[in-house]
């Protein structure tokens, strides 16, 4: 049965095995996927024009030092103008020498984050593209500045980072690939610094927490800022010497720190999952475990979860994981009594399946869970890591 996704037909399309990860190649309909008819009502968000106004890109960035075979070049490809750098909050793009087609990256951060290390592992031959802000990763892709988007969605320590999940409803972009990444933080230093000489510490809140029982036998004082990268950077071009960071040893390197202590965590199981974003899905398969992400909203709330979760024991599908968030600009339903004050919390639930899109009882499931929901949208089904 084909599904709809978003505005979409879920579109299921060929994809080849790189050195770590699952990259899409075919977009095409087969004849077997037009005859395939699932009469899924979705939710239907106005879609961005896909064009972007050629151009010389101009006030370039200036180079970077040659590092890991890293190569300097300027914001953006030049057919794309400056005026779309500046408008998507792209910061710059880094690229490898490769002999194969290079895909083009985007990541929230900058140089030496974590999320550019998922991009990398993902796909090691690709050109990475910094973003300042999350919601700018998706509209990369979305306007084709960037093939593919790869987001941080739930760290082992942390939990779920819940804005990523609403940017996930609100963009039209498929999920088709996932990452566990073991992040490992270091303590980094300026040339000349040692541990005695600190006294604070510079990094992103959540790495901050994941270390505060280190920290705190350091005596050091942790400092938040926007991202890990964005501290060993500060660090360094401020010279400070009375103040380190928290980031990855790649950090260390592309801004010249010393690293006075790796894993500092205060948990060595420290894991964060990433998702890989594109403008079309990839195509599921029954020969290899798979995993389906979905987006909806109940037409009874919270009360009838356990109904639309049985759709899924019914046809012996392993839930993997659910949450909720409240639906933004209607977050009350009266109830039947109309009384306002007897209403309840309407809720946008997330679910992950052991589920192939690919597979008669996943489409069967689905078809059940839409009977019961006012909204209902396939996020995207991808191989499972």
């Amino acid at each position: 049965m084909a599904l709809f996704s978003g505005c979409h037909l879920f579109v299921l399309s060929n994809y080849r095995q790189t050195n770590s990860f699952k990259t899409p190649h075919s977009h095409l309909y087969s004849k077997h996927l037009r005859s395939l008819n699932l009469d899924f009502a979705f939710h239907q968000k106005a879609r961005n024009s896909n064009t972007i106004e050629s151009g010389n890109t101009k006030n370039c960035a200036a180079p970077v030092a040659n590092m890991n075979g890293f190569q300097p070049r300027c914001h953006l490809q030049y057919d794309l103008a400056h005026d779309t750098v500046s408008k998507y909050q792209v910061l710059h793009t880094n690229s490898r020498v490769c002999n194969e087609p290079r895909l083009r990256v985007a990541y929230q951060g900058i140089r030496g984050a974590y999320s550019e290390s998922a991009a990398e592992k993902a796909y090691p031959n690709c050109e990475t593209i910094a973003c300042q802000h999350f919601h700018s990763t998706f509209q990369a892709v979305g306007r084709r500045v960037a093939d593919r988007a790869v987001i941080p969605i739930e760290n082992s320590l942390g939990g779920s980072i819940h804005g990523n999940y609403d940017l996930l409803h609100r963009h039209n972009l498929h999920i088709i690939g996932e990452i566990q990444f073991a992040v490992s933080h270091c303590l980094l230093a300026n040339n000349g610094v040692d541990l005695h000489d600190l006294k604070t510490v510079l990094s992103h809140p959540q790495a901050l927490a994941q270390c505060e029982k280190s920290l705190t036998k350091l005596g050091l004082e942790g400092e938040a800022v926007a991202n890990t990268a964005v501290a060993a950077k500060k660090v360094a071009a401020e010279m400070l010497r009375d103040t380190g960071a928290l980031a990855s040893s790649s950090a260390a390197l592309l801004y010249g720190l010393n690293i006075l202590a790796s894993n500092v965590q205060d948990d060595s199981n420290n894991v964060t999952r990433f998702l890989v974003l594109a403008r079309e899905p990839l195509t599921p398969a029954t020969d290899t475990p798979f995993k389906t992400s979905i987006v909806f909203t109940l037409e009874d709330g919270s009360s009838a979860l356990p109904d639309a979760l049985s759709v899924f024991i019914s046809n012996q599908i392993k839930l993997l994981k659910i949450e909720s968030h409240p639906l933004k600009n209607q977050p009350l339903q009266a109830s039947k009594n109309n009384s306002k004050s007897n209403g309840y919390f309407n809720y946008l639930f997330y679910a992950d399946v052991e589920a192939s899109m690919a597979d008669q009882t996943t489409q069967t499931a689905l078809k059940h869970l839409k009977e019961l929901s006012t909204f209902l949208r396939v996020l995207g089904s991808y191989p499972m890591v």
